[in-house]
């Protein structure tokens, strides 16, 4: 009968934290290419994220895959993840969480891996072939 398909056994809800609005265009096309995504949010700041995510919570309908930029105004991504650990990590575990970014620095990407919910480290820009193997 052959493998099964894993994209038609789970819609994924997916949440972009990125300020850069041409990499949102960009991971829009992908993530509107893509079978196995059931919805998408993008957020341009770590606040309007925390809160949506606050929503969220209270809806019962928490992201599955979470990809932050590292750098942005206001609050960096590292600082998004040290919030997000200490509000949600403890009720939400299964949700992945993946640094997309532009930045080739060692040092940013083992931080960045440092953190319980960071499961991937991924270089912009986001193609199909990456979030089909971050999402598994």
């Amino acid at each position: 009968m052959g493998e099964t398909n894993f994209n038609y056994l789970y819609m994924v809800k997916i949440l972009l934290i990125d300020d850069d609005e041409i990499n949102n265009f960009t991971v829009e096309a992908v993530l509107d290419k893509v079978d196995f995504i059931g919805s998408y949010e993008i957020k341009e700041s770590g606040w309007d994220a925390l809160d949506y995510l606050k929503n969220c919570e209270e809806n019962d309908n928490f992201p599955d895959l979470i990809f932050v930029d590292i750098n942005m105004p206001e609050m960096d991504g590292h600082e998004f993840i040290e919030r997000y650990e200490a509000i949600f990590w403890s009720n939400h575990p299964t949700t992945k969480i993946s640094m997309l970014s532009s930045s080739v620095s060692e040092s940013d990407r083992k931080k960045s891996m440092a953190y319980s919910s960071v499961s991937d480290y991924a270089f912009k820009p986001l193609t199909k072939e990456k979030l089909t193997v971050i999402a598994k």
